[in-house]
């Protein structure tokens, strides 16, 4: 015998009451509501993780097709170009700051002053002396930059914001000393400014390096050891010391290889605006995190792409570069990248927070 209790589905089973006689007892079935909330769920999440993974390829696509429709003189050579060039001294320290953000140190706030330092030797010394001795001290101080930020947050533990934020102020402080604020001009005849000013079609130098050397580091991060390690440290970092990695090395490569971009991106700036001075990096930190982060690399670390990185580069220079077309002012620039990394950051918050992450 079956019966309806409240809309619930009951089957008759049998259990002795004690006395040697047959008790009947019911048993509830599960309802059906939970199946399909736990649907919804699941769909919710997968939505999110695809945005925070891959959107960044539909949304760069359809910003530029979009601009190229409606936005006046956007799909000229001249402005695709100066997009470009633009985009390749911010491009280059995101995918090395990428490393950092990768492995759960956030950011590092010290490439505003390696920017500056890396230009303004470059142009100041070279004209004293010679490109080559520019560079190797240039390497030399990127190097002390990567190993103090390294050793700071990955041997003594320190928090990354924090110290980057100090290595900048002290840094730029040694800049405005040693430059007294002064602003170097490189000869117009240079080998530095020849790579700033050559084009091949719409793609100047810059543009090519940049592309390079992401490559370069992308295949860094997915085919070496090294990069595997950067990953796992990003998402168990206990699971990844108990594996016997020494993860001391780890921090200090990836803040290493981020202050090799720095450098580089400075000397791709010194080459495009043949001018150096202390101040002509600031807002290169966020800017490179606003790429970094909407291109998809997860600011809690363990996931990130140095390729989406690029993609994120193209997408925050050409929105910038449509509110310069627009007639918008730097505020107005400074208020839509807020926004970007508020939106990126929500996002993959919530796609962790959906797979319980």
């Amino acid at each position: 015998m079956s019966e309806n209790l409240a809309g619930r589905s009951v089957t008759p089973t049998t259990s002795d009451g004690g006395d040697g006689q047959q008790t009947a007892v019911t048993a509830p079935t599960a309802e059906a509501g939970p199946p399909a909330q736990v649907g919804i769920e699941q769909r919710d999440f997968h939505l999110l993780a695809w945005l925070a993974d891959r959107g960044i390829i539909v949304f760069t696509l359809a910003l530029v097709l979009l601009a190229a429709a409606f936005v006046d003189g956007f799909a000229s050579v001249d402005n695709i170009t100066d997009v470009f060039n633009r985009a390749a001294p911010i491009g280059i320290v995101a995918v090395g700051m990428t490393f950092v953000v990768i492995s759960a140190n956030y950011l590092d706030l010290s490439v505003v002053a390696q920017v500056a330092t890396a230009a303004v030797v470059l142009i100041g010394i070279s004209n004293e002396t010679n490109i080559p001795l520019a560079m190797l001290l240039a390497l030399g101080i990127a190097l002390v930059y990567g190993v103090v930020n390294g050793v700071a947050v990955g041997v003594f533990k320190a928090n990354a914001v924090i110290v980057t934020l100090a290595t900048t102020f002290m840094g730029l402080g040694i800049l405005r000393w040693a430059s007294g604020g002064s602003i170097y001009f490189g000869p117009e005849d240079s080998l530095i400014r020849s790579f700033g000013t050559t084009e091949i079609g719409p793609f100047p130098l810059s543009m090519i390096a940049l592309i390079v050397i992401a490559i370069a580091l992308h295949l860094v991060l997915t085919r070496t050891t090294f990069g595997f390690m950067v990953k796992s440290y990003g998402s168990n970092r206990e699971a990844t010391r108990l594996a016997g990695v020494n993860i001391s090395l780890v921090v200090i490569g990836a803040f290493i290889l981020s202050a090799l971009g720095a450098m580089i991106g400075g000397f791709v700036l010194a080459a495009f605006s043949n001018t150096a001075v202390s101040a002509m990096s600031d807002g290169f930190d966020f800017e490179a995190l606003a790429a970094i982060i909407v291109g998809g690399t997860s600011v809690f670390g363990g996931r990130g792409s140095v390729l989406r990185t690029l993609l994120g580069v193209v997408f925050v220079s050409v929105l910038t570069n449509i509110m310069v077309l627009s007639g918008l002012g730097f505020g107005y620039q400074q208020m839509a990248i807020g926004a970007l990394i508020v939106v990126a950051v929500s996002v993959d918050a919530l796609a962790r927070r959906a797979a319980g992450i």
